[in-house]
Parts: structure tokens; C-alpha cells; sequence
């Protein structure tokens, strides 16, 4: 059973992703693709209708609408960290501190490439580094924390370190490493096919042009 934390996390992110439900489920480790998909639905039958999910009614809010806007206002002034501001304010949780940023700054949501030529400090990139290469955690929440893609994340890493500095040594760091080098080797096969592709829709014009003349 997932709290409709979890529930309104994943809706978001679904969201962000262009609604790609597999991206998402990657990313975050559930639901599946056709829960996902089912969330979504109820929730936009929630927004037209007002009425909440089934199973869940509606209570009087944990936090006020001061303390929110504290929390924003913390958040956007200090570096748009959402560690930072949960760490120094005390609250509320990372998850639903993304939510109330959605709902009230919306256009302070970091973009999902968030590649090496974006405009992000060197200082920036060596926090994250740094972060990602001493983790108790996965390299997706280090990614999700800043704002970033893993595969940028650790584009970061070689960029400022090299790609033979050695990282944290243990069975969920040799998981996330081949999760990587998986979707790598996906992206690359998939350039591949699209190079042939194109390869061959100059070499049918070129047949063709040389018929009509």
C-alpha cells in the first residue's frame, strides 16, 4: 500500500517525464508501468471533480499555509536545495517539500537533462560529485536531490575526477553501475539504428534521383 505521498511523487514525475511511465518506474523503483497509469487517471479525476482518491478522505493539514510559504521562501533563497531547506527548517519531508514547490514555484523545478553545458555552477557540479561518490543511498536519489540524471550525474564525475577514480565499493554501488552501463549500451544501440536508418533513406534518394534524371 503506497501513502498518497508516494502516489502524488510518482504522478509528478510522470508528469515531468512527458508521461512516460517507464522512465518513471526506473527511476523511482515502482509501481508498475499499469498502476502508474491507473494513478494518473484518478488523479486527474480528482482535479476535475474535487472528490479525493478513493481511500482517502481529506484531514485537516499537517502544515499551515505560513509554514509552506516559509519553506518555499527558504528553499528559493538559499540555493534551491530541498536537503538543505528540509535539514535547517526541520520540515517537512523531501517528497513533500518537491510538491509544494510544484504547487507554488513551479518554474524553480530543475529540467530533467540537466547536462555538463547547462548553466550549473563548477561548485554545484563538485557537490553533487562529491555526493554521488560518498552515498549511503542509490545514485538515482543522489540524482533526484540535485536535480539532475543519473547518466548526467555521473558525466559530472568523469568530467571532474576522470572515469578511473574508484567509487563507493559495495553491492548497491555495482548495482547502480550496471543499471548505467545498461542504459547506456541502450542509448548507443538505439543510435546506432537511427544512424542506419538514415543511412538508408539517403541511399533510396540518391537511387531515386538518379532514375528521374
Amino acid at each position: 500500500m503506497y501513502s498518497r505521498e508516494e502516489r502524488m511523487r510518482a504522478i509528478e514525475l510522470y508528469i515531468k517525464y512527458d508521461r512516460c511511465a517507464v522512465d518513471t518506474v526506473r527511476e523511482l523503483g515502482y509501481p508498475s508501468t499499469k498502476t502508474l497509469r491507473k494513478w494518473y487517471r484518478a488523479y486527474l479525476r480528482e482535479q476535475e471533480t474535487g472528490v479525493p482518491w478513493k481511500g482517502y478522505s481529506r484531514r485537516r493539514p499537517k502544515y499551515s499555509s505560513e509554514q509552506k510559504a516559509k519553506a518555499i521562501e527558504y528553499y528559493l533563497e538559499h540555493g534551491r536545495n530541498i536537503a538543505r531547506t528540509v535539514r535547517v527548517l526541520g520540515y517537512p519531508s523531501k517528497d513533500t517539500l518537491r510538491l509544494w514547490r510544484d504547487e507554488l514555484a513551479p518554474e524553480s523545478r530543475r529540467s530533467r537533462g540537466g547536462g555538463f553545458n547547462e548553466p550549473r555552477s563548477m561548485e554545484y557540479k563538485s557537490k553533487a560529485v562529491i555526493a554521488l561518490c560518498s552515498r549511503s543511498g542509490s545514485a538515482a536519489d543522489v540524482a533526484r536531490e540535485y536535480g539532475v540524471s543519473p547518466v548526467s550525474l555521473y558525466q559530472w564525475k568523469n568530467a571532474l575526477l576522470g572515469k578511473e577514480t574508484p567509487m563507493k565499493k559495495d553491492a548497491d554501488a555495482d548495482r547502480d553501475l550496471l543499471a548505467e552501463r545498461d542504459a547506456l549500451l541502450s542509448e548507443v544501440e538505439r543510435v546506432k539504428r537511427e544512424i542506419y536508418k538514415m543511412k538508408l533513406e539517403v541511399d533510396v534518394l540518391k537511387v531515386t534521383a538518379d532514375l528521374i534524371k
